[in-house]
């Protein structure tokens, strides 16, 4: 073991990161040498990437970790959960599901994502959140997910509950949540990029599910828990905005089901919270979004008005990742036709439209009117009103006007057939279902005569 451990640090960060989360935490309680050697392991394997929620508990041990000489270093993402109490707490449904990667989950097919995240926090972590038992890469059983929703109706100390939702909602409207993230934030030397999410567990919401019998819900499809959701983008972005932190990444993806995708009148700042996001830092280039094809009642009319209104909010945006999340009942609307003649970026250079259903005319139409800027386009389950022809149409246009541009397709549809590419392999002919396309004149004319759709 001694031998082992004098290893240089990247090969025991290797060697290491094949043990589970039981199997680390064991060795690194071993001796004080072991501690000690593979603290730099432990630090990349749970530290690169922070998960908290809006609980005093949470917020602390952030701000304790920021200030930490070897931890906040090591902080390269900040992802704010949307876990949360709620005034009337029901065990029956009650939800506390955690996921993955949106972005790889659509590319997959997973609805929601299937992966489970937890974290071990060593020095900085409760008993309580030690007893985890993720896997690779932090990935495994979330013992902070729901699987009996009845179990917890007998064991829900609604006193407890009570305390908690009280004190979220006091750090939230006293403006102490966002002091804490901003003062995190300053403290963090190398963060680079910050999430909203639903999909991961955050420090602390497994120590309050055992303390109140009930963990807190990620459920985002009641009206208040949608009021919540703008208080939390608020917070955000206005801390981003105060901290003066030189990130390059935001990533909105909350909501897991198509009925919790963010509506864009949520998005939309009011005026005196416009003139705070007029400070976002100008590193800040990439943006992923998941929003609802579906408008909230009522603000119908401004769907394309909200959406543009916010994504102009970030002034030297080169990247943008949309996800249009269809709604489960009824037709599909083409949302991008209300959206592409609003929307101009001036600095976009790389796109990613995935679940949109949308006419190649108005696909190309946007395309094409930041072709001063625009590199490479990826479409992931985008689904076309016209058949395989409006797809060749598109490939001409791009063609005539951007042939150097990279496009990505993957699963994509036209008029509700597979979009496939004809490809020559060993074993003979076959049909790719996501491919690359251009980069020349040429590399477009030869896309053109081989896709179809099946």
């Amino acid at each position: 073991m001694v031998g082992l451990l004098r290893l240089p640090n990247e090969l025991l960060a290797i060697i290491f990161g094949g043990l589970d989360a039981q199997g680390f935490s064991a060795l690194r309680l071993t001796s004080k040498y072991t501690k000690s050697a593979t603290l730099p392991a432990f630090i990349s394997r749970y530290f690169q990437t922070r998960y908290i929620m809006l609980s005093r508990l949470s917020l602390e041990n952030l701000l304790e970790i920021a200030r930490h000489p070897d931890f906040g270093p090591a902080v390269k993402t900040l992802e704010l959960c949307t876990d949360h109490f709620v005034e009337f707490p029901n065990s029956y449904f009650h939800t506390a599901r955690h996921g993955g990667d949106m972005l790889l989950a659509i590319e997959e097919g997973r609805y929601p994502p299937a992966a489970l995240v937890g974290s071990i926090d060593d020095a900085h972590s409760s008993g309580e959140e030690e007893d985890q038992s993720p896997g690779e890469e932090g990935r495994g059983t979330d013992e902070g997910s729901v699987s009996s929703q009845a179990s917890y109706e007998t064991l829900l100390d609604k006193v407890a509950y009570t305390s908690l939702w009280e004190e979220q909602e006091h750090i939230i409207m006293s403006g102490l949540a966002q002091a804490y993230i901003t003062q995190a934030l300053i403290s963090l030397p190398n963060i680079e990029a910050a999430v909203i999410s639903n999909m991961h567990r955050p420090w602390g919401a497994l120590a309050h599910g055992r303390q109140t019998g009930l963990p807190p819900t990620t459920a985002l499809d009641d009206y208040m828990e949608v009021q919540f959701l703008g208080q939390v983008l608020r917070i955000a972005l206005t801390a981003i905005a105060t901290s003066g932190a030189a990130l390059s990444s935001l990533a909105i993806t909350a909501g897991v089901f198509s009925r919790e995708a963010i509506a864009p009148d949520i998005l939309r700042p009011s005026e005196s919270h416009f003139q705070y996001y007029k400070n976002l830092p100008p590193s800040l280039t990439e943006l992923t979004l998941n929003v609802s094809e579906e408008a909230t009642r009522g603000a119908e009319d401004r769907w394309a008005d909200d959406l543009s209104a916010f994504i102009g909010v970030f002034r030297q945006l080169t990247q943008l990742d949309l996800v249009i999340t269809p709604v489960d009942y009824g037709p599909r609307v083409d949302r991008l036709k209300q959206l592409a003649p609003k929307l101009q970026i001036p600095n976009l250079q790389c796109l990613g439209l995935y679940r949109a259903y949308c006419s190649v005319q108005d696909l190309g139409a946007f395309i094409v009117r930041h072709k001063a800027t625009l590199q490479s386009v990826t479409l992931v389950r985008v689904g076309v009103s016209g058949g395989i022809g409006h797809w060749r149409s598109l490939f001409a246009l791009i063609r005539a006007h951007l042939p150097r541009l990279e496009l990505s397709i993957k699963l994509c549809t036209a008029a509700g057939l597979v979009l496939l590419c004809r490809a020559e392999h060993e074993n003979g002919e076959e049909f790719e279902d996501s491919f690359d396309v251009g980069g020349s004149h040429e590399a477009w004319t030869t896309a053109i005569g081989v896709i179809e759709t099946r």
